[in-house]
């Protein structure tokens, strides 16, 4: 008896131990969560704090409007994004959460347009990106009511996304501004994987349950980003755009005697011809002039004023389409020749050069030449 009532005691401590253990690990776990939400909290209004600085900036620079706009419109759309995407705010059910979906349903548009903007110096836009755009904003004001445009919007805003990550990457190997090429390709990369991160996730239907802890670590992606940003941008921005109506050229800077031989040597090459090479690239004329990629990069950007690769080049080869579109002799000459014999390799880019250069087609131009000469 008295060893059963011993083994019973021993029993009985050894429930006590394991209720004790399990109060104390519900209590730990608790904390942790506690300690999530609070965490969540504090770094989303660290970044919608960052993006209301970052979107003052542009907006009290009325010499980067209309361009400056693109970056308030994203600043906006990714604060409804971060207060509408955490649950730790008590904004469920709410007409704000209705309103601030709406608006966070537009971010992935907003982020193209302002990473077109920002890292394109003459943007062109098509009549589907305005398609693209409506589909995806419309996607997600139906997506509580019609499950279907939920998951084709996902798709839609993936293919944004990647080429967004595709722009970035493409235009990079003719961006002649220094600064902003060393931070487009790292920082827009992450912009667009987080995006894509992000739409995956959402796509997949993997943000049902998310741990407390995924809320804290979201929103300091989002803050890392926006700071990292807002310390480039305003930095650069009194150099970041140039007016529409200024030519595609900056004023010439100074150089050094070393970046001075490296363009007097771009600039015999260039009168040799070497711009009629089809897909000429900067790394190929810096192979020819014998000189480092970035010296030449440096030597082109503030010894001429140029800001990008394509734009150096397509000066001289719409020049010597003028030339050729101009001569009575050559006349009979197809548009499409001409464009191949200055060094495009398709009339689509040989037609937007030309345009953009002169304000009317190669055609246009020829027939205007033709009639002033009778």
């Amino acid at each position: 008896m008295q060893s059963d009532f011993r083994n019973r005691r021993g029993f009985s401590r050894i429930g006590t131990s394991n209720s004790v253990d399990r109060l104390a690990g519900l209590g730990f776990a608790n904390s942790m969560e506690d300690l999530a939400v609070k965490m969540d909290l504090f770094l989303r209004g660290g970044a919608v704090t960052a993006l209301a600085t970052c979107a003052l900036i542009f907006l009290v620079n009325p010499t980067v409007w209309p361009r400056g706009l693109s970056v308030p419109a994203l600043c906006f759309g990714l604060s409804a994004y971060l207060l509408v995407s955490s649950p730790n705010l008590g904004l469920a059910g709410t007409r704000t959460e209705a309103v601030l979906v709406m608006v966070a349903g537009v971010l992935p548009v907003l982020a193209i347009w302002a990473g077109a903007e920002v890292f394109l110096d003459r943007p062109v836009y098509q009549p589907w990106h305005g398609v693209m755009a409506v589909l995806v904003s419309v996607g997600a004001w139906l997506a509580p009511f019609l499950p279907f445009a939920a998951t084709a919007r996902g798709v839609l805003v993936v293919l944004l996304y990647a080429a967004l990550l595709y722009m970035a990457l493409s235009t990079a190997a003719e961006d002649l501004v220094e600064s902003r090429r060393r931070f487009r390709r790292w920082f827009v990369a992450l912009m667009a994987l987080a995006g894509l991160g992000i739409s995956l996730v959402e796509l997949l239907r993997l943000d049902a349950e998310l741990p407390p802890p995924a809320y804290p670590i979201h929103a300091l992606v989002f803050l890392v980003l926006t700071m990292l940003f807002l310390a480039w941008a305003a930095r650069i921005t009194p150099d970041l755009w140039p007016l529409r109506q200024e030519p595609v050229t900056s004023s010439p800077a100074p150089l050094s005697a070393a970046n001075a031989a490296v363009l007097q040597r771009v600039e015999a090459a260039m009168d040799e011809g070497i711009w009629r090479q089809e897909g000429l690239t900067i790394a190929e004329l810096a192979r020819t002039v014998d000189a480092p990629e970035h010296q030449v990069r440096r030597a082109i950007n503030k010894g001429l004023g140029y800001r990008n690769f394509a734009q150096f080049v397509n000066e001289r080869r719409i020049e010597a389409a003028c030339e050729a579109l101009s001569d009575p002799t050559r006349a009979d000459i197809p548009v499409l020749s001409i464009a191949f014999d200055v060094g495009f390799a398709s009339i689509g880019p040989f037609n937007r050069a030309f345009r953009e250069k002169c304000e009317q087609s190669p055609t246009e131009y020829r027939n205007s030449r033709s009639a002033s000469n009778r």
